[in-house]
């Protein structure tokens, strides 16, 4: 299975790029392929005419989407109609990723794949979810994995974050009314491994570790995990913590289909050892 990984200088991709390492992978970031540039994309997939295209490329700051909508859509749709056409041209599967901002965050229990998405409550969400429709409407083959609050090696998550503030703060507070997935990168490159190694359905799928937990339980958890590290945690809401991107609420992705995830706590607990 020739595969190549688009976006594997950033934190997925790497991780991806290390649970494939075994396999016949061409590892591709922007200063090989510009996915928002069709030219540049049939340029570069099609002398390597891959068996899967997986796309860990995505523009990811929620805060900034607000003021560069242009940007955001360009990389999160253009960029993944153009991975589709040429997906569709060579008849090769594209594993693309989302994110649980696609659903308003208005079901506390949670979302599941057979959930029709939208409306989404800010420009990130609302990019991903065109580039969601782009994928579908294109008539390739994909797996279109949702997944939430991703944290991993080499890049800016929330569990680093929590860390690096811990060292110099004794006292945090931290958003306890909006809720999710907690999700280890690591979890997540084995669940795509799995998908395609057992030749799962094609379609809509959610990519997260089990359990969830709002931004305050996860941040006391890390606290709670990392020895000797006393920091006390308080809860605020939302309204306490104002951002530029409006957040939704409840954006727990419940996961049915596919292989299965590990409880949270435990990922959590790995990638803290």
């Amino acid at each position: 299975m020739n595969i190549v990984i688009i976006g594997a200088k950033g934190m997925l991709g790497s991780m991806l790029a290390s649970v494939f390492t075994d396999a016949k992978s061409v590892l591709l970031d922007r200063e090989e392929i510009d996915i928002t540039n069709a030219q540049s994309v049939r340029e570069v997939l099609m002398p390597l005419q891959p068996d899967v295209i997986i796309n860990a490329a995505a523009y990811t700051n929620v805060d900034a989407a607000e003021e560069h909508k242009d940007d955001a859509f360009l990389v999160n749709e253009t960029g993944v109609k153009n991975l589709a056409d040429v997906a569709s041209m060579m008849d090769a599967t594209l594993v693309h990723f989302s994110t649980d901002y696609v659903f308003p965050g208005d079901k506390q229990d949670g979302y599941s794949e057979a959930d029709s998405p939208g409306p989404a409550v800010n420009v990130y969400g609302q990019s991903k979810l065109a580039g969601e429709r782009a994928l579908v409407e294109s008539g390739c083959k994909f797996y279109l994995v949702r997944t939430a609050w991703l944290y991993g090696p080499n890049g800016k998550n929330f569990v680093d974050t929590m860390i690096e503030l811990g060292k110099t703060k004794k006292n945090l507070s931290v958003v306890n009314d909006q809720f999710g997935s907690p999700t280890f990168t690591k979890d997540l490159a084995q669940f795509v491994r799995s998908l395609l190694e057992n030749q799962e359905p094609f379609g809509i799928y959610h990519g997260v570790n089990t359990g969830s937990a709002s931004w305050f339980e996860f941040a006391e958890m890390i606290f709670t995990i990392v020895p000797g590290m006393k920091v006390d945690v308080k809860p605020v809401s939302s309204a306490e913590f104002p951002r530029p991107a409006k957040r939704p609420q409840y954006s727990i992705l419940k996961h049915t289909k596919g292989p299965e995830f590990r409880d949270w706590k435990d990922a959590l607990r790995e990638y803290l050892a």
